[in-house]
């Protein structure tokens, strides 16, 4: 009885350790699934996840000049009141985008007199609360200028995000044009076999009527011939075969050598869109125009600033400061006797050379990204039109290829009954098996190229979506999925 259960806990051990990767094996991988893991774990992705984080740590960074800063200062002995120079005392600072600082500092501190007549000195608080107020009326006054940081940090984040996107799309293409690229490649090989069998077949029905006086030494050459390079075709075929899986699993961010099943159909997609409509999308839609205007505007901005730095500091204070003398501690802490002080603080540096130079350089850098700005925009015309027209090209070459192949296959079944009737030898039906090989390769790369140009196409236009669109088909406008 022992034994049999040990059998059977041995077993069931066995089955769970053994059927997943059973499983794992058999289990079709498809297009959206390659994707969605490859916007996981592609390295890419995880380097955008980094510079995400970043940019949120410098914006927390940015943010935090604006909240109020609590500084506590404390020096006192532990059980000596007598002790004189303590002092405790917090301090309370906050920034307003506006410029204005506002500061609040409640403190008091010990101190004595000696008695001159030699009796106990004389101990007492200096206690002083002070509310100050600081406005800057030219230089550092508005927003502009005192969240220019902030401001900086925000369009940052921004760009990183938009960056991530367009990261996203590129990582998508590249896994679905690998994915393709390995179904194209599983293709080939089945044509390759199909192509062997088909010579091997042909080189055993040529040494036949060799046998019976039917045909020549020649045609049996031939048809050797066509047997070892359908086989040295299938030989490339297979290695091109694991060369783009490993291609495959590499930009899914799984190690090379995995074994890995796929789809064996390639969708036909199609997209009427024509160039015009494609570049007002893609010039209102790519995160590149957008990220483009953030830097314009962080110019404008870093101008304004470097402007602003050429004004006189001309400060006004208010504050509302109360300085008494108690007895105790707790006596130096109140609400009255507070008085009410204004003031202006004056400066006009007499060399402003570095301010100068820096307002011409924040000059420069607004004229620079302005003219960025404009040849963006013809890089992403003429990015958008030359998709369009490979999407064109690639859509004819797929008709073509087809139209070749079922071509090819016609004039293979011409060739065989000639070649069966004596009507001719094996030099046409070896040349039209030649020709069905490559015609059926050319129609399989097409399909395959024309699958990934649909995708490029709308990344150039900045509307693709990887996890709603890849693994679907592409209707055309107007059209319902």
């Amino acid at each position: 009885m022992r034994t049999l259960r040990r059998i059977l806990g041995i077993s069931l051990l066995l089955s769970a350790v053994v059927q997943p990767a059973l499983d794992a094996q058999s289990t079709t991988l498809t297009l959206q699934q390659a994707v969605a893991e490859a916007l996981v774990r592609n390295d890419r992705i995880l380097d955008q996840g980094d510079a995400i984080a970043q940019a949120d740590l410098d914006l927390r960074l940015a943010r935090n000049e604006f909240r109020p800063k609590i500084v506590p200062n404390v020096f006192g002995s532990f059980g000596q009141t007598d002790v004189a120079s303590q002092h405790y005392r917090v301090d309370v600072t906050q920034r307003l985008t506006t410029g204005t600082e506002v500061q609040l500092g409640v403190g008091t501190a010990t101190s004595q007199i000696p008695d001159v007549d030699g009796g106990e000195d004389v101990r007492f608080y200096n206690a002083d609360t002070t509310l100050l107020l600081t406005q800057p009326l030219l230089r550092g006054f508005g927003p502009a200028v005192a969240r220019r940081g902030l401001t900086s940090a925000e369009l940052r984040r921004s760009g990183v995000e938009r960056q991530h996107d367009v990261v996203r799309r590129q990582v998508a293409i590249e896994a679905a044009s690998a994915y393709y690229q390995l179904v194209a490649q599983h293709a080939f090989v089945d044509v390759a076999r199909a192509s062997v069998s088909r010579g091997q077949q042909l080189h055993e029905a040529a040494e036949a009527k060799l046998a019976a006086g039917l045909v020549s030494q020649l045609d049996v050459l031939r048809a050797r011939q066509l047997r070892a390079d359908a086989e040295n075709q299938l030989a490339d075929a297979i290695a091109g075969l694991d060369e783009a899986r490993d291609a495959l699993l590499l930009v899914m961010g799984r190690d090379p050598g995995q074994p890995l099943a796929v789809d064996a159909e390639i969708p036909r997609t199609a997209s009427a869109i024509d160039a015009d409509a494609a570049v007002a999308i893609a010039l209102a839609s790519r995160p590149e125009v957008q990220t483009l205007a953030d830097a314009v505007s962080e110019a404008n901005g870093r101008v304004a600033a470097a402007r602003n730095q050429l004004l006189p500091q001309v400060d006004l204070n208010l504050a509302m400061t109360r300085r008494e003398t108690a007895p105790g501690f707790v006596e130096s802490f109140g609400l009255n006797r507070f008085r009410l002080a204004t003031f202006f603080a004056i400066g006009m540096p007499l060399d402003r050379t570095a301010q100068s130079v820096q307002f011409r350089q924040a000059l420069l850098e607004r004229e620079r990204r302005d003219r960025e700005r404009l040849t963006l925009t013809r890089r992403i015309t003429a990015e958008v039109r030359r998709e369009v027209r490979q999407r064109d090209r690639l859509a004819r070459a797929v008709t073509t290829a087809e139209t070749r192949v079922e071509l090819s296959r016609q004039e293979v079944e011409v060739s065989q009954l000639r070649y069966d009737r004596g009507l001719s030898n094996n030099l046409d039906l070896v040349t039209a098996e030649g020709q069905v090989l490559a015609a059926e390769g050319r129609r399989i790369a097409a399909l395959a190229q024309s699958a990934v140009q649909q995708l490029q196409l709308r990344a150039a236009m900045g509307v693709l979506d990887p996890s709603a669109e890849i693994g679907r088909p592409i209707l055309p406008r107007g059209g319902s999925q």
